[in-house]
């Protein structure tokens, strides 16, 4: 039955695609993120969902006319920049014979961010107002929150002693990479549902919210727990209420401490007593292969899917504790080091900062222009949830999550529609009446580009 309810909704779903592109938009982040049909056993599992409505949403973009049109911003550009460069990386390890053995791989690889980038530069293109960015983040929020309930309500009533993991067979599916989306997702989660008006509503999203910090817990990841600390520290920190916050924060560690399960106990317990288990060692041999082969290939890296067993026991001084059949980069940023060179790492750092400072710009506009106000929440959510991803990203190879694309797309989105409000503003009141406090400071200032 469930094979049925999925496939039949993605079908009905294709032709409003092609009429609404940006319904598309939705379709593909819930499918994206929730991953429904991992949740059947028929032919549903496997079922194309997202080429069904990826082909109509591209094609009813080619004839909207609700489109954003001056999208280049300077995260676009460093955007499109990285993509350009991670198929010049690739191309470079085709043609270099020492590279050549995992390039079947990497193709394949390849296409699947290619695709990820694409919808993601439709998301800029079609979400052209508040409310639609306010759905866009509503059906992300609401995807990870089905997902938190999920993995919570299970973590608690299996008493913790069992992991946590996302949908079986997705970008989530590993007990770390779902430590790591819901991260970044959680800050969605506490925002929307410290404002959102819908009672009912309302009450879903702080549940998920609660939930979803015990399934980060009961994930038993070192990467996710260290980044719920710094994210819980960040949402606190935002809050009215900091000393009440404080005093929350403080609560959930004590209890942590006192009812976690020994399994948990024992697993956390190595990371704070500083001692190196298996896990921990193969990080630092599989970052240390990622700087020696950078150093070989300063310029371009070893492309895509380049940390494999026979370029690792070429370029790396230590054997791989356990063998390498379970290890990888174990960490964005060496990731991106090892497959795309120092020139590719640039690229990835100066996107990160750029939506930072571009997030805090906008905040403090924001703050300076009642029209601008509603833009608040998003900076706080946007920018936690980068934080989560850098924190969490440092011990977990997913430099190419489609969350953290869609964070950057969100970004570029708010800086265009704050252009957009100030010069409709400007237009009402009189140009040169608006010009001294919003067409010369703000646009330059905190818009550039």
């Amino acid at each position: 039955m469930r094979d049925f309810i999925i496939v039949g909704i993605i079908l009905g779903a294709a032709p409003a695609c092609l009429f609404n592109p940006f319904f598309g938009v939705l379709m593909w982040s819930w499918i994206a993120y929730m991953n429904p049909h991992r949740f059947t056993w028929g032919f549903a599992y496997n079922f194309p969902v997202a080429l069904v409505i990826a082909i109509p949403t591209l094609a009813g973009t080619l004839f909207t006319r609700q489109t954003n049109r001056r999208f280049v911003t300077r995260e676009f550009a460093l955007l499109l920049t990285f993509w350009v460069w991670m198929c010049i990386t690739f191309y470079h390890a085709s043609q270099t014979p020492v590279l050549s053995d995992h390039q079947i791989d990497a193709q394949a690889d390849l296409v699947i961010i290619s695709k990820v980038l694409l919808m993601t530069f439709l998301t800029i293109l079609l979400t052209t107002t508040k409310e639609r960015l306010r759905y866009l983040i509503l059906v992300t929020a609401l995807s990870f929150g089905v997902l938190a309930i999920k993995g919570g309500i299970f973590g608690l009533a299996s008493g913790g002693h069992y992991r946590v993991f996302g949908p079986p067979d997705s970008f989530i599916g590993d007990n770390n990479d779902f430590g790591l989306a819901m991260n970044m997702a959680l800050p969605m989660l506490f925002f929307l549902g410290r404002d959102e008006k819908n009672k009912t509503l309302r009450m879903v999203l702080r549940f998920a919210t609660l939930l979803g910090v015990v399934a980060i817990l009961l994930t038993y990841s070192r990467g996710a727990l260290i980044g719920l600390g710094v994210v819980l520290a960040a949402i606190a920190v935002k809050t009215r209420h900091k000393m009440l916050a404080g005093f929350s924060l403080a609560l959930l560690a004590l209890m942590v401490v006192s009812f976690a399960p020994p399994a948990w106990s024992d697993r956390m317990g190595n990371l704070f007593a500083g001692n190196l288990d298996q896990s921990a060692e193969q990080r630092l041999a599989s970052w240390g292969f990622a700087w020696n082969l950078a150093k070989e290939f300063p310029i371009t890296g070893g492309g895509v899917e380049t940390f494999t067993p026979q370029l690792f026991s070429r370029y790396s001084t230590t054997e791989m504790p356990g063998g390498f059949a379970s290890s990888g980069p174990h960490s964005i940023y060496f990731q991106v080091l090892g497959e795309q060179g120092f020139v590719g790492l640039g690229l990835f750092l100066a996107l990160l900062m750029s939506c930072w400072f571009s997030l805090r710009k906008l905040r403090r506009l924001s703050r300076k222009q009642p029209v601008l106000e509603w833009m608040e929440p998003y900076t706080h959510m946007f920018e936690i949830g980068l934080l989560g991803f850098m924190v969490s990203g440092a011990f977990l190879g997913r430099a190419y999550f489609d969350l953290f694309f869609q964070l950057v797309a969100t970004t570029v989105i708010l800086r265009v529609l704050c252009r957009q409000e100030i010069e409709s503003l400007a237009h009402e009141i009189g140009e040169d009446e608006a010009q001294p406090e919003l067409l010369t400071r703000t646009p330059q200032a905190a818009l550039p580009g």
